[in-house]
């Protein structure tokens, strides 16, 4: 039987008007003070020339996100805040912060509850500056309707990740494009050996699909073949299937010969997990239009298409981005699978082939799943993925480290609406907006 798909809302309630009073008293006190502060600080987390006003502004974000944490029955993590700033300013403003407790001591909410959390965070694709800043969030775990049925058909072994509503925020988490929290963003001076928790704001991809990822496939795609099953859906179906897509791409991660689990510090090779993350998808995409289980399946498609190909090489920083890597080497895997065709000199639109590029997906699984079932070690792993990257994405002539690609002039065509997309102001989130 074949999902139905709906652009109505699902039956679901608001956010509650108690949790809203809660962010207004948020947004009232301790979020501009987080904000302020944030100001002061470098991308790797210090302040520097500290100052008494400093010190000062800092004891008294520690004493009122405490006195939250307390209020709300979190005394553990109001005793772990307290620590890592007072280790702070032990050692001094311009060290590099710690804040493992407050990171350890942070649970995963339960779904329909609410989640705090106050520390130096790594808000990874925030407005800039984007950096090692204190930040806060509020927000309500609230797990896709189609969930429990879902996991019947699509068992994941190990799930830990929250689908969540971002409530309220400081700027790293109420503007730009962050839609994501893990344990291995928080500050701090080791490493995250597990991740207990992964946490998504959902919410806020209908306004960043609809913003930057809908224009930038515009400009390349001839308008007949531009997917349009993810474009002006209503808030609570676009979270909906955003949250569903989510659960279907981690527990992709845990099948297969190589799961990501078992295989942590491979899988987090640049080019291993370039190749792991269109996998992951690719094998979303293909559940979506082959089992008739999934829900907003034809929605997930589309977005999944135009977010990875078309959004994710928008990133001023590219040719060392991780994502935008990703979609970059699909464009090229597409183009070279005949579902990309045409030219785009001068101007001209290509036209993408929804037939071929699902064929073209498929392909690209059975290729990596043939890439791992030829492999036996980590070192030949990473060499066979390597080579297989660079057949579509060429080494950088410079650029030193950070630059692991270059563009080539074919690729070019996907950075075609930067300029306008980069004159929008950034994106900023209202208290718990859809």
């Amino acid at each position: 039987m074949t999902a139905p798909a709906t652009r109505r809302a699902p039956a679901t309630a608001p956010v509650p008007d108690c949790l809203l009073a809660e962010a207004a008293v948020l947004e009232d006190s301790l979020i501009p003070l987080v904000n302020r502060f944030r100001a002061r600080q470098a991308d790797d987390g210090t302040v520097p020339g500290p100052d008494d006003a400093d010190r000062a502004l800092l004891l008294r974000i520690r004493d009122e996100g405490a006195a939250w944490y307390r209020r709300h029955a979190l005394d553990g993590q109001a005793e772990a805040l307290e620590a890592d700033v007072d280790g702070w300013l032990a050692a001094g403003l311009d060290t590099r912060p710690h804040f493992g407790r407050s990171r350890d001591a942070l649970a995963a909410p339960a779904d329909g509850e609410t989640v705090f959390f106050l520390a130096p965070v790594q808000t990874t694709n925030s407005a800039p500056p984007v950096g090692r800043r204190l930040d806060c969030f509020f927000a309500l775990r609230k797990e896709p309707r189609a969930l429990p049925r879902l996991a019947e058909t699509f068992p994941h072994p190990k799930n830990n990740c929250q689908a969540l509503v971002l409530i309220t925020g400081s700027a790293g988490f109420a503007h730009g494009a962050c839609l994501v929290f893990f344990p291995e963003n928080v500050a701090a001076h080791d490493k995250v050996t597990e991740q207990p928790y992964a946490m998504f704001f959902f919410n806020k991809m209908r306004k960043i699909h609809e913003t930057y990822a809908v224009p930038a496939a515009a400009a390349v795609l001839t308008e007949d073949s531009l997917p349009r099953a993810s474009s002006g859906l209503a808030a609570d179906v676009c979270f909906e299937a955003r949250s569903v897509w989510g659960y279907l791409h981690d527990s992709m991660h845990y099948q297969g010969l190589w799961p990501f689990d078992e295989h942590i510090s491979l899988k987090t090779n640049w080019f291993v997990g370039l190749l792991e993350e269109i996998k992951v998808d690719a094998k979303t995409v293909l559940a979506c239009a082959d089992s008739g289980l999934v829900p907003y399946a034809e929605e997930q498609i589309d977005m999944i298409l135009l977010e990875r190909i078309f959004r994710y090489p928008q990133a001023d920083d590219a040719t060392g981005n991780f994502d935008s890597g990703t979609g970059v080497f699909l464009y090229s895997w597409f183009r070279e699978h005949g579902a990309l065709t045409g030219s785009p000199a001068d101007g001209g639109r290509l036209r993408l082939d929804r037939a071929r590029a699902l064929e073209a997906l498929r392909e690209y699984v059975a290729t990596i799943e043939k890439l791992e079932a030829e492999v036996t070690t980590d070192d030949e792993y990473r060499a066979a993925a390597r080579e297989l990257v660079r057949r579509h994405l060429p080494a950088p002539e410079t650029g030193g480290r950070r630059q692991r690609y270059a563009f080539t002039d074919d690729q070019l065509v996907l950075r075609r609406a930067k300029d306008g997309l980069d004159r929008l102001p950034p994106l900023e989130f209202a208290r718990a907006e859809w």
